[in-house]
């Protein structure tokens, strides 16, 4: 290959008239490369290999790595069980070819990238309509607390296939019950229902995978499908490039939420990093888009499928007796319900955060879902009757020490104080019935009456009391000033005052006339 300056010099004098002999012994090159650039048969700064380079070391075990990996594409070999270039350069050394490593890769990835099948490796770009589709999936990743733990979380994921607009949910699990809940509140973030939604074959969804596209449905999941009117696909087992969409909205998501590991507490504190995420989104311009995702949105919400009136409900309704420690169980763990419940059935409904108990005589009760093991969720009103009577395990009760625990201080003084001026017993009776006041009165307000009550000397249940009925006639708004002028009165005459007498016969004998 000739410099540029060569070839440049070579036009230069053969546009002077100069002979392609002279100009190639001027030049000293020969003549049939001088008549080549002049002619332009080839371009200057352009590079031709004469003939393939010789790779003896790849030559020597071109053969052995074909067979290996040609008998492994027959043999069907799962993913995670295929030869990787390391492998095969040790089996290599085995059978005594020594070769470098990375000469083994680079012919790996040759003879891989020749016996793949070209059609199976390429996408087709997809167009969709406003409202049709939308596309569902699950992800997991880690988030830390405070203290610097870390914990595994659940996130679930619905994008809309034409705009790119998702919703995320920080679910508890990947239950039936968390499915469906994100999916309701998806609906409800985006208003509408989109005419189909593609799924992975997730066991909350499919019970049994069948030939092509068939699937037994989960009980559950199907009453959700008809009651919000969509069609559910389910993609190929192992073909999650079928909703290819959602699979890379995971990525950016987790991407976007996770990296770097979020300090965060509880879920809720997720959920607040999932709704900055999707606020974001809005003003993002995807790649190969004019418009941005919020006014993609504008053209597509129209489409959607309104919603039907009623929120479905996804809670696993069971029945249960309530134990003689005035709690039901669920898995391991518990929840509380009022005492007079006790060795009755109860209905209890578990639905992704929340647990409601309905009771004998239609009565309800809630609870904050446990989703660990071994977990009480135990409310200290529900045992105050039971207190009352039995006031000498106030100390070891499960309830009252749980509560304490969460609680200002000046409860375990007031306790403390109660008991050194009543008596054990009848200080703790006054101790539950000013436990009974947060049933009326929050608690802010009864803490500050039981932090005024006790800079006394005598602490009672009637001083708290005293205190509260003060506060609330302190915060009431004074009463509105009557301002009344008085009756107004008319001086009559008297001959109409004489009219009156004689011509009411109960005037006269009133007035004896």
């Amino acid at each position: 290959m000739l410099e540029v300056s060569h070839v440049l010099k070579c036009k230069q004098l053969h546009a002077q008239g100069a002979s392609i002999r002279a100009i190639a012994r001027d030049l000293d090159i020969s003549r049939n490369t001088v008549r080549r650039y002049v002619r332009g048969e080839r371009q200057p700064g352009e590079y031709r290999q004469s003939g393939q380079r010789c790779q003896p070391a790849r030559d020597k075990i071109r053969s052995e790595v074909e067979a290996l990996l040609k008998a492994e594409q027959t043999a069907k070999t799962p993913r995670k069980q295929r030869l990787t270039a390391a492998r095969v350069h040790r089996l290599l050394e085995r059978q005594g070819l020594t070769v470098s490593a990375v000469t083994v890769r680079r012919l790996v990835a040759t003879v891989k990238l020749s016996l793949r099948d070209a059609l199976a490796q390429a996408y087709l770009p997809l167009a969709y309509d406003p409202g049709q589709d939308g596309q569902v999936d699950f992800f997991e990743g880690v988030v830390q607390d405070e203290s610097g733990v870390q914990t595994k979380v659940f996130i679930l994921l619905v994008r809309a296939c034409f705009s790119g607009r998702t919703f995320v949910y920080a679910a508890p699990n990947q239950t039936r019950e968390a499915l469906l809940e994100g999916l309701t509140q998806a609906f409800e973030h985006f208003g509408g229902v989109f005419r189909r939604l593609w799924f992975d074959n997730l066991t909350p969804a499919v019970r049994k995978v069948l030939r092509g596209r068939d699937r037994v449905q989960q009980r559950g999941f199907e009453v959700f499908v008809a009651h919000y009117g969509f069609e559910a696909v389910f993609c190929a087992p192992g073909a999650g490039w079928e909703k290819g969409g959602v699979e890379g909205a995971v990525k950016y998501s987790r991407h976007e939420i996770l990296s770097p590991i979020p300090i965060v507490t509880g879920r809720p504190g997720l959920q607040l990093l999932c709704d900055a995420f999707m606020e974001r989104e809005l003003a993002r311009r995807p790649v190969h888009r004019e418009q941005t995702i919020g006014e993609l949105w504008e053209h597509e919400v129209s489409e959607l499928m309104p919603m039907p009136r009623g929120r479905f409900d996804a809670s696993r309704a069971r029945e249960t007796k309530v134990t003689k420690s005035s709690w039901v169980c669920s898995g391991t763990n518990f929840y509380s319900v009022p005492v007079a419940w006790v060795g009755h059935q109860v209905l209890l409904k578990l639905d992704a955060e929340r647990v409601l108990i309905i009771g004998p005589q239609g009565e309800t009760t809630r609870h904050e879902r446990c989703h660990g093991r071994h977990q009480m969720r135990l409310q200290l009103s529900h045992y105050l009757p039971l207190l009352r009577r039995k006031s000498r395990g106030l100390d070891l009760a499960v309830p009252v020490r749980q509560w304490l625990v969460e609680q200002a201080a000046c409860w375990s003084e007031l306790l403390r104080r109660l008991r050194r001026h009543q008596g054990e017993v009848p200080g703790s009776k006054a101790f539950v019935d000013v436990l009974a006041l947060c049933e009326q009165h929050d608690i802010a307000s009864v803490e500050a009456a039981i932090a005024v009550a006790l800079s006394h000397p005598e602490v009672s249940r009637e001083t708290v009391r005293y205190q509260l009925r003060r506060q609330r006639a302190a915060d009431s708004p004074p009463p509105a000033q009557v301002v009344f002028a008085g009756p107004s009165i008319e001086q009559g005459s008297a001959a109409s005052y004489g009219s009156l007498v004689h011509g009411n016969p109960v005037a006269k004998e009133v007035l004896g006339v």
